[in-house]
């Protein structure tokens, strides 16, 4: 990709989260939440390899349903199903690389801006029945399109600690409903 068009790209979504007012979200509410993210890069550091996209690439699909139990603050609960696109799985691995279940709590300090902090449970990893749990801390903008409706776009930077150590940088882009 061009210098002149990430800069057009990078432009374009500070003015949109400058130009955004958020709809509030009050204790009471439910917000529900439909993702795509790509890992970007990760480090294996039990391994000592390093991946990016160029490498593997990996498409997460995240289903969530979340509660502000107060002004701003949040706790839910998301699914994840991450499939391989590219290279074809080798070996035993299924193009399913990836089952997670992501419990969370997450905080607008700042509108659009948000934080969250994820524990994973993934029974299946690597394309196969292999057990992780991981920490994932996430920063992002919730950007309004419509009344209650937004479009979310967040960095996530995700930490497996179990079998391996595993440290990474995710991008997401999603949309959100308030009810």
């Amino acid at each position: 990709m061009q210098w002149a068009t990430i800069r057009f790209i990078a432009a374009a979504a500070v003015f949109a989260v400058l130009l955004s007012s958020e709809a509030e979200a009050a204790k009471g509410d439910f917000l529900q939440t439909d993702t795509l993210g790509m890992s970007l890069v990760t480090r294996d550091m039990t391994l000592g390899r390093t991946r990016t996209v160029s490498d593997a690439t990996n498409l997460s699909q995240l289903v969530g349903l979340h509660y502000f139990f107060a002004d701003r603050f949040r706790a839910g609960m998301s699914f994840q199903i991450t499939e391989r696109l590219w290279p074809e799985p080798v070996g035993e691995q299924s193009r399913l690389q990836r089952l997670a279940l992501l419990p969370q709590v997450g905080w607008r300090f700042y509108d659009p801006f948000f934080a969250a902090l994820i524990l994973s449970y993934a029974p299946r990893t690597d394309g196969q029945a292999n057990p992780a749990l991981a920490i994932q801390p996430a920063i992002g903008a919730a950007i309004p399109v419509a009344d209650r409706l937004n479009v979310s776009l967040a960095l996530e930077v995700p930490y497996t600690f179990y079998p391996r150590q595993v440290l990474g940088l995710t991008s997401l882009v999603g949309v959100s409903f308030l009810f």
